[in-house]
């Protein structure tokens, strides 16, 4: 019997490579090409994954769009990486909401994702009066914990984006 030793390397498969390549390597190298600095890119990048797990659904992208906007920063990698952040963003509204209502002091409510957001779908109404208080709580949760993540973020982002700048730079561009 032939076994492939592929199962048991840790290396990506084409398809991973290809994803990761087409979508997080090509726009940052694109970005360098242009001129954008590591300093720019790293803030930029610190704003797609902090502005991707803002915590009321639905709202990232624009969030997004308008942070990345107010601080000129790169819309390209904003919005790239806010999206690939999107299952961490599913997760951390739980924390934010329970992380709100520690910080205000409320009860916890009881709640559950599928049910918040069918009662939004069919009685906004009902929804704002029942959970209002519980999404500015949890907004400002979120907005406590961003200027520490931000710059954990960036401090260890920016390192990584000079040393990829340089080798991209020294390089010729990738053919698609």
């Amino acid at each position: 019997m032939i076994m492939s030793n592929t199962a048991a390397t840790s290396e990506p498969s084409q398809s991973e490579k290809g994803f990761w390549r087409k979508r997080v390597v090509r726009p940052l190298r694109t970005q360098f090409t242009q001129g954008a600095t590591p300093e720019e890119l790293s803030h930029a990048v610190a704003c797609g994954l902090l502005c991707g797990v803002f915590p009321i659904l639905g709202t990232t992208s624009v969030v997004a769009t308008v942070v990345g906007m107010a601080l000129k920063l790169n819309q390209t990698v904003i919005q790239s990486l806010h999206w690939l952040v999107y299952p961490l963003h599913l997760v951390l509204i739980p924390v934010y909401i329970r992380a709100g209502e520690f910080l205000f002091g409320a009860p916890p409510i009881p709640f559950s994702i599928p049910d918040a957001l069918d009662l939004f779908v069919h009685s906004p109404g009902e929804f704002f009066s029942k959970f209002g208080m519980t999404c500015v709580h949890c907004i400002v949760a979120w907005a406590v914990t961003m200027p520490f993540i931000a710059f954990l973020i960036i401090v260890s982002v920016r390192p990584l984006i000079r040393r990829a700048s340089v080798q991209w730079k020294s390089q010729p561009p990738e053919s698609s």
